[in-house]
């Protein structure tokens, strides 16, 4: 089972310091797993306590309830699709960074399925543990939506062109091809790349200004 790490603890701490964090660390891997064996719901301080080998008390001083341990999954599944993002945000032509992002988003998920699965896929878990608030996912998300904001600057967009529309549909076809490919492999054997290049083809017609066009 593939795994992303919470923060790392600090080094060089006291012993008690260190078993602090390998506790919490254990708390993380057993709600994880639960998770993606028995679903968000089946998610409890109980369970988890008994599954990490804790009492329901000593599980208590280390999380303020299990809201907090799927926030701490959530922020770190996002932390990891920003680092997976952000080589490819580099590029700097937008329409070939566009490409980019797309296959280092539709990698990410195939290097890391149960992330995938943890953050996006799972009824109830996201709006849980992230509610719109967790910084590494907005700035993974700005890093896609970016993009179409600087084809515009650029002049390459045609006028009046909607750029959020753009951006979400865009992680939508996106999330789409991502699960498809995680759920039923069957019926996407095109390789990503021609995949993705369709449907941008698909996705930018008509927004795209073409060469020569004021």
């Amino acid at each position: 089972m593939s795994e992303v790490k919470s923060s790392p603890p600090p080094t060089g701490g006291s012993p008690r310091a260190r078993r602090k964090e390998d506790a919490r660390a254990r708390i993380l891997a057993e709600a994880r797993r639960i998770v993606l064996d028995q679903g968000f719901e089946a998610l409890t301080m109980r369970r988890i306590a008994e599954a990490a080998g804790y009492s329901a008390a000593a599980l208590y001083l280390h999380f303020e309830n299990r809201e907090a341990i799927a926030r701490e999954l959530g922020e770190a599944g996002m932390r990891a699709l920003l680092e997976a993002l952000a080589e490819a945000g580099k590029t700097a032509d937008p329409l070939e960074r566009l490409k980019a992002l797309g296959l280092a988003y539709a990698a990410f998920g195939r290097a890391e399925p149960e992330t995938y699965r943890l953050i996006f896929m799972e009824p109830g878990f996201a709006t849980t543990a992230l509610g719109g608030k967790d910084a590494a996912g907005a700035a993974a998300f700005a890093l896609m939506g970016g993009v179409f904001q600087d084809l515009a600057t650029a002049g390459r967009l045609r006028d009046g062109i909607d750029l959020e529309g753009l951006a979400l549909t865009f992680w939508i076809v996106l999330h789409g091809m991502v699960s498809l490919k995680l759920t039923c492999s069957a019926f996407l054997v095109a390789p990503e790349e021609d995949l993705l290049a369709a449907a941008l083809d698909n996705l930018l017609h008509g927004a795209l200004r073409p060469n020569g066009e004021p």
